[in-house]
């Protein structure tokens, strides 16, 4: 028996929430309605993070490109409350002439527009650059910080003559050796700072690994007082495993790959060391943490200008997401983005960091977690302001565990389990996240579990236990099948159904799209279809 003790520290803050950089939110224009609709916003409204790190704030983002984000954001974060963490991937060149108002003044006329016309306005910290590099140099900006330092007063002063309550980050850089940097920016520019951020990436470890949970949740603790000694918050920008330069072999593009992508016979693992880096996040005071990223980036494609619309969209992606997509292959997406083979599945990752992100929220207040003596559990939890509690547990054992939890909280409700194994990986063909195994009741203030090996499961009070409402109008016309929609205030997403039977029961087995718009084309217009609404809390209605 395991057992871990969850208590209430006696200083409890807000926690800022797991997140993603969600780099698709610059992609809409290339993205196929069915992926858009079945796959990108579905998932995201069933995860809905409440943290994301985006490409954005550009000095010269067009008014077109500036809308395509926009349009997203109402699809998404506006759904989610989702906070935002705005980098304008790397910075241009900056030559003799470069003005740096000049561009602080531009980047903030576009955030207004932003924020003010477009009703964005939880666009709510910027960073200068991505990980201080300029143009096709990366970390340029790490050799000349008092340079950073300009153009951070210039960003300060522009925000405010624009009424913009958006607060400057820094420094953004990657790697532990190069932590040295905020120390600079602490003693050089705190007062002009909002929030202090790092990217960490696991280079030199495997997923798997039991080195990687006390690694990082010791260099994040230390970061996190670190910064509150100036009277400020410490942010993971970018976390994430991917495997050393020396393994990656040679290729045409720049190949920025996890290591489930890069090896797959991690990828098991893989979900459960991202996982636990969550769980270091949570543990060590940090204000919040963002995975790289939730989807992939399309294959790379050529950046030309043109006279068709294709051409056009084409290029504004190409130019206002992050580096270029002309020379950078980015597979580290929960979820793959291969147009060609339609291959938009879910990597394991998705059935882990899905409840993290979902459970582990913005506003809610950290639990303080000790495992007594297991160096194979990890253990997280946090409480929500409407009472709940959620929890993750991690057992990197070969063999189930019986856990104990004694909770310092009032715990109203039986417990929902999700259950995550890299022995039976939860995959669905529609990316849906996996149904509750069931549930567990606390007696006095106790809770017992069993978990599996390899696994990571979470508790959570955090649902309503309900059936979503009915479906209505479902028809059939010219091959497009259609519904009017769901007026339930905490409906999700639509499932719907196939049968050559009509008198049948709605399955995994005979279900054929799981996506947010009301309706769907069809290749069968002699089959009989049902079609319905799975809310926030993962409930099913009836069709």
């Amino acid at each position: 028996m395991t057992n871990i003790r969850l208590t209430k520290p006696q200083r409890r803050w807000l926690f800022g929430g797991i997140g993603f950089h969600n780099s698709e939110a610059t992609m809409l224009p290339v993205m196929s309605e069915r992926f858009r609709d079945e796959r990108v916003l579905k998932s995201f409204r069933e995860i809905s993070p409440t943290l994301s790190r985006v490409f954005a704030g550009y000095a010269d983002w067009t008014r077109e490109a500036m809308d395509h984000f926009a349009d997203y954001y109402d699809a998404t974060f506006r759904h989610a409350g989702t906070l935002i963490y705005m980098v304008p991937g790397r910075m241009p060149m900056m030559g003799k002439d470069f003005d740096v108002e000049d561009y602080a003044e531009r980047t903030a006329a576009n955030l207004e527009y932003l924020i003010k016309v477009r009703d964005c306005k939880k666009l709510r910290y910027f960073c200068v650059t991505n990980e201080l590099s300029v143009g096709n140099t990366y970390a340029y900006l790490s050799k000349d910080l008092e340079l950073f330092k300009r153009l951070h007063e210039a960003l300060y002063w522009a925000f405010r003559r624009h009424g913009l309550d958006v607060g400057l980050m820094a420094t953004d850089c990657a790697g532990v050796e190069n932590f040295h940097q905020i120390e600079w920016a602490m003693a050089n520019m705190d007062e002009i700072t909002d929030t202090y951020c790092t990217h960490l990436y696991m280079q030199k470890y495997k997923p798997g690994s039991l080195d990687i949970y006390p690694e990082v949740l010791s260099v994040l603790t230390g970061m996190a007082e670190q910064a509150l000694m100036k009277e400020k918050r410490y942010m993971l920008g970018e976390y994430g495993i991917m495997p050393a330069v020396r393994e990656v072999p040679r290729a045409p593009m720049i190949d920025d790959t996890s290591y489930a992508a890069f090896d797959p016979k991690t990828e098991a693992d893989h979900a459960i060391s991202l996982c636990e880096m969550a769980l270091a996040v949570v543990n060590s005071g940090t204000l919040a943490g963002t995975s790289w990223t939730m989807f992939d980036y399309p294959d790379p494609m050529l950046r030309e200008d043109g006279d068709s619309e294709e051409d056009k969209v084409r290029y504004e992606v190409a130019r206002f997401s992050g580096h270029g997509l002309s020379i950078r292959y980015n597979k580290h997406g929960l979820i793959r983005w291969c147009d060609d083979e339609q291959d938009f599945r879910g990597r394991a990752a998705l059935y882990t960091m899905g409840y993290t992100a979902k459970l582990f929220k913005k506003g809610s207040r950290v639990l303080q977690s000790e495992v007594v003596d297991d160096a194979l559990v990890r253990c997280a939890a946090v409480t929500g302001a409407d009472g709940s509690i959620s929890i993750a547990l991690v057992n990197w054992a070969d063999s189930d565990k019986e856990i104990a939890l004694d909770v310092e909280h009032k715990i109203g409700k039986p417990l929902r389990v999700y259950e995550y194994a890299a022995d039976d990986i939860p995959y669905n063909r529609f990316n849906d996240l996996q149904a509750p195994s069931g549930t567990v009741e606390q007696a006095d203030g106790s809770v017992c579990v069993r978990v599996k090996p390899r696994s990571v499961t979470f508790l959570t009070t955090d649902y309503t236990d309900r059936v979503p409402s009915t479906i209505k109008g479902v028809k059939l016309r010219d091959g497009v099948l259609s519904w009017k929609p769901s007026t339930d205030a905490e409906h999700c997403y639509y499932r719907v159904y196939a049968s050559d039977r009509k008198d049948f029961e709605p399955s995994y087995e005979n279900q054929i799209a799981s996506t947010v718009a009301e309706q769907l084309r069809v290749d069968d217009e002699k089959r009989f279809y049902k079609v319905v609404s799975v809310d926030t809390s993962g409930n099913v209605g009836h069709a």
